[in-house]
């Protein structure tokens, strides 16, 4: 016993010496964080430059509402709040186009705010020097030069979804409209990213399936949690079959990541052994595949680094997930406020029988593309949905940018080649603003039709998935599908609403993707009429 004591003692200082030093670092930490970072000057919540468990808080504990109160800051302080230690927040639409700028603006990601456990994906690329070749080879397959490469399989998905809606007219059952999009979305990126052989074919399916919607919504209520808490991929992963039965929808996520990464490897077994056959065939330019995947395999200038099966699975992951699940959000709510206008409906589809002769024809985006009130829908609907509600973090580490009054210092510390400010602002607020779109709750396809130059002018706003050189990849794909689909079934199909309301299209938690209350995203809809001619 009298040797315990003094090992007891000894350990008690030890650990008074610890959390003496832990103390005394978070207060110093708080302390450079309040009075002596470059950003202690600019107006904000105290808190909120203290720690970023503020925004942890509105987040995991208020169930992602984040997005909601940087707008009720704005209110308190003005254009321009520092919203975490590191970040300030602008709510300026004119500020826009200098944040998110284009070629020859250097602009790199917050590598904390692009986790999403998927360290090998384009989207999780936060250096400017890894991300612009990388964003080269996929972009190349989502330019409008592209569109000859996807509209068939974009025809093939739109008729196999009607399929669905006239079985549906036949039974007289509500379709519901979230599960049939992610249906459609998916099987077309998964047959355009890996090929026909290892496409999803949802809508291949007899009855239609909701397996989609149910893995892209658990996997995006996931992404809000993983960024607070990183660890949790890791620990999920270790044992995911246990985890699921605790966490049911975690099980959705794993079976998500599981299909993918088992078609990628199927994918690329298939090249390697097709490449042992005959070298010639899988060398090929990459312009003379059509499958992006394929493409980028029998691409001899993409370094094989690009090529391993852990970065592509990666890759082909978030391709899924950013192509699919936006997109379908997007048809969904855009349906809703049609079918909810009435006003809207008998004009678009007086529109849309004035120049397309046959219903039973899938029309071709050309077809499509200069249908006035329609394209004036398709903006609309774009604007309204607004369904990337996070905002998007951003560094100029070669910059000062000038907001206002206000000199914003460099994104990088050049003494330390540490990141120290970062810049965001949300497309959500900016696609709502009344001063830019007046009555911006209501869905009014009429602010569109303007003169051409006015257009232009307004059309700067539309960002309904970000610009610049690190923005959505698939904005042409998006307009192609919102055109086809749409004309589609309207010239097709008299469509009414069935048990569903505005809350079901409300967008209340942010979850990078907006997404409505739980278990509220169903948009239903009867067939009252299929037209033959």
């Amino acid at each position: 016993m009298g040797l315990r004591l003094p090992s007891l003692q000894a350990a008690l200082a030890y650990l008074t010496i610890i959390f003496a030093t832990l103390f005394l670092y978070v207060i110093g930490v708080i302390t450079y964080r309040l009075v002596f970072s470059p950003l202690a000057r600019f107006p904000g919540p105290r808190l909120a430059a203290a720690t970023r468990l503020y925004e942890t808080y509105f987040q995991m504990v208020k169930g992602g509402t984040f997005t909601w109160h940087i707008e009720s800051l704005h209110e308190i302080y003005g254009p321009i709040v520092r919203i975490t230690p590191w970040e300030l927040h602008i709510k300026d639409p004119n500020f826009y186009d200098t944040l998110y700028a284009g070629p020859g603006k250097h602009r790199n990601k917050d590598p904390w705010f692009s986790y999403i456990s998927y360290p090998k994906s384009i989207f999780s690329t936060q250096a400017h020097e890894t991300h612009r070749p990388r964003r080269r080879v996929l972009g190349q397959f989502f330019k409008k030069a592209a569109a000859s490469d996807i509209q068939p399989i974009i025809q093939a998905s739109i008729a196999s979804l009607c399929k669905h809606l006239s079985e549906a007219n036949a039974t007289k059952k509500p379709m519901e409209l979230h599960a049939a999009f992610y249906s459609f979305t998916s099987d077309v990126i998964s047959e355009y990213a890996l090929g026909h052989k290892y496409g999803l074919r949802y809508l291949e399916r007899p009855e239609l399936s909701d397996e989609w919607k149910l893995r892209l919504t658990s996997m995006f209520g996931f992404c809000r949690h993983i960024r607070h808490l990183p660890i949790l991929p890791f620990f999920a992963r270790l044992a995911p079959r246990m985890v699921g039965t605790v966490v049911p929808p975690y099980r959705y996520v794993y079976e998500m990541e599981e299909d993918i990464k088992g078609r990628v490897k199927a994918l690329l077994d298939d090249h390697t052994i097709d490449s042992k056959i005959d070298p010639e065939k899988t060398a090929l330019p990459s312009k003379t595949q059509k499958a992006v995947y394929p493409s980028i395999l029998a691409d001899p200038s993409v370094p094989s680094s690009e090529k391993e099966l852990s970065r592509l699975q990666d890759d082909a992951i978030f391709l899924m997930m950013a192509a699919t699940d936006a997109p379908a959000q997007v048809l969904a709510i855009t349906l809703f406020h049609i079918l909810n206008n009435p006003a809207v409906y008998a004009r678009l589809k007086e529109e849309l029988f004035s120049a397309l002769d046959n219903a039973r024809e899938v029309p071709t985006f050309e077809q499509l593309e200069n249908i006035p009130y329609l394209n004036a829908v398709v903006r609309e609907g774009l604007r309204l949905s607004s369904v990337v509600t996070t905002r998007l973090p951003r560094s100029a580490p070669d910059e000062v940018l000038q907001f206002q009054e206000w000199q914003i210092p460099p994104g990088l510390n050049k003494k330390k080649k540490m990141p120290q400010t970062f810049v965001s602002m949300s497309t959500y607020f900016i696609l709502r603003d009344p001063a830019i779109f007046p009555t911006p709750s209501s869905f009014t396809p009429e602010r569109w039709l303007l003169p051409r130059e006015e257009l232009r002018s307004l059309e700067r706003h539309l960002v309904p998935a970000s610009k610049g050189t690190l923005g959505c990849l698939g904005q042409n794909v998006n307009w192609m599908y919102m055109h086809m689909v749409l004309g589609t079934l309207f010239r097709r199909y008299d469509l009414a609403l069935h048990e569903t309301t505005e809350k079901n299209v409300e967008m209340t938690r942010d979850n990078f993707i907006g997404q409505t209350d739980e278990g509220m995203n169903n948009v239903q809809v009867k067939i009252l009429e299929e037209y033959t001619c």
